[in-house]
């Protein structure tokens, strides 16, 4: 918790998602929202987030992402087969899920993750300018059986925080001229 108040990160507990495709669903969901303020500018950072190749080195679970054929349940969306390294005790075990990222204005961007057996994460981007950037706001909504819900929903909130704080430090590097 000290580390995300140094780096700027956010953590606000026990608020649902707002978004209503966020809590829809038969499964009980669990939920998590994370914010952070960034100094970049809101169109790169739009940018940066609809692609998730950039989260490889980024994400602490991610061994690999590689670009899949789009689909008509979500045709704005880039689709991604994604390989995680996911630590159980002292183990790593491999998840393979399919992932969607698209964006839904230039304000807003939303991620569907697939896992079998029946997960499904569902995350809302909300971006927001402020004097100095932008104020960012992800709301994971964690849909999954409910003997695995509270595992994933750790592993999901803990590795989504180190992403951000990860993304923040990225995208703030002043840019070498070439």
């Amino acid at each position: 918790m000290d580390l995300a108040r140094n780096i700027g990160v956010r953590i606000v507990r026990g608020q649902g998602c707002s978004c209503p495709q966020l809590t829809s669903g038969v499964m009980a969901a669990a939920a998590f929202v994370h914010e952070i303020d960034i100094a970049v500018a809101r169109p790169r950072l739009h940018e940066f987030l609809c692609d998730l190749e950039n989260f490889t080195a980024l994400h602490p679970l991610i061994e690999s992402i590689t670009e899949i054929a789009p689909t008509d349940e979500l045709p704005n969306a880039r689709r991604y087969r994604v390989v995680d390294r996911v630590p159980v005790g002292p183990w790593r075990m491999k998840a393979v899920y399919t992932a969607a990222l698209g964006p839904v204005s230039p304000h807003e961007v939303h991620g569907h993750a697939w896992q079998k057996p029946g997960i499904r994460l569902l995350t809302a981007y909300e971006l927001r300018d402020t004097n100095t950037g932008v104020h960012l706001t992800e709301r994971v909504s964690v849909h999954a059986p409910w003997v695995l819900r509270r595992f994933v929903t750790g592993q999901a909130k803990a590795s989504h925080l180190a992403t951000m704080k990860k993304i923040k430090v990225l995208l703030e590097q002043p840019t070498t001229p070439v």
